[in-house]
């Protein structure tokens, strides 16, 4: 574990942060291309990223502390984060509701524009939950298999479970993340009909996050029964949405 990428003197750019810069970075620039190539100003898809970063960083991060809660007893626990905590569905919430609004001002369909930018929400989990194994957030549950590995006492894994091995939960969401990323490039090189991209990435996704649920390490405050929790709930509405999405998109002429 790496919490900290580089250190100089009072200078420290952490992992977490580092990797989330960079998902997004990358992520606009892959977007702005694809943009291009559909008639969409690479203009339109900067301005939109601005507004969306906000939105995703508050969203995700105010999710993560609703289902946190025993992790965080200050307001700079809040802010901290460059330290981790984040949950992707807090942020695709808010990032939605505003690229609505964004997108209908601008005249501009929401589902061409959500096509142009579903290979780059993929990669940025690829990226991001790199970041979270490096800060030892977003942690699995003890095991005793191959694939376990045992965080320091001093970051949030290790002081869950001192000196057990768990599951590398954020390795298995990162690699979900570029396979997605992969699915949706080769499905894009067929010719499908507007909003086709965003289902498949919804579809994906939602069914991905479900399962890895089931080796995520979570407090009861994040728990929705006895047995799933709550972002596994959303992950079934994903699904369910990203089914009912292909099937209006087939049926409508």
């Amino acid at each position: 574990m790496h919490p900290i990428l580089i250190e100089i003197g009072p200078l420290r750019i952490y992992s977490y942060g580092f990797m989330l810069a960079l998902s997004f970075f990358v992520g606009i620039l892959l977007a702005g291309r694809r943009a291009e190539r559909r008639g969409v100003s690479r203009e339109i898809i900067q301005d939109l990223s601005v507004i969306l970063i906000i939105l995703a960083v508050i969203g995700s991060r105010m999710f993560y502390i609703m289902t946190h809660r025993d992790h965080y007893h200050s307001i700079i626990d809040v802010i901290a984060l460059w330290e981790g905590g984040a949950t992707y569905y807090g942020g695709l919430v808010l990032t939605i509701i505003g690229a609505l609004v964004f997108l209908r001002k601008k005249g501009l369909s929401f589902l061409k524009v959500a096509d142009i930018c579903a290979p780059s929400i993929a990669l940025g989990i690829f990226l991001t939950r790199i970041g979270c194994f490096l800060s030892g957030c977003c942690f699995g549950t003890p095991t005793g298999c191959p694939l376990g590995v045992s965080f320091p006492a001093d970051s949030p894994a290790g002081y869950a479970f001192p000196g057990s091995a768990v599951h590398p939960a954020q390795l298995y969401s990162s690699f979900y993340g570029i396979v997605i990323f992969i699915a949706l490039i080769l499905f894009d090189r067929r010719k499908s009909r507007e909003g086709a991209l965003f289902a498949l990435l919804c579809l994906l996704y939602g069914a991905a996050r479900f399962t890895v649920d089931f080796f995520r390490y979570y407090d009861e405050s994040a728990m929705a029964t006895d047995s799933l929790t709550v972002n596994q709930i959303m992950s079934v509405a994903l699904v369910l949405f990203g089914a009912a999405l292909l099937l209006f998109l087939r049926r409508r002429k």
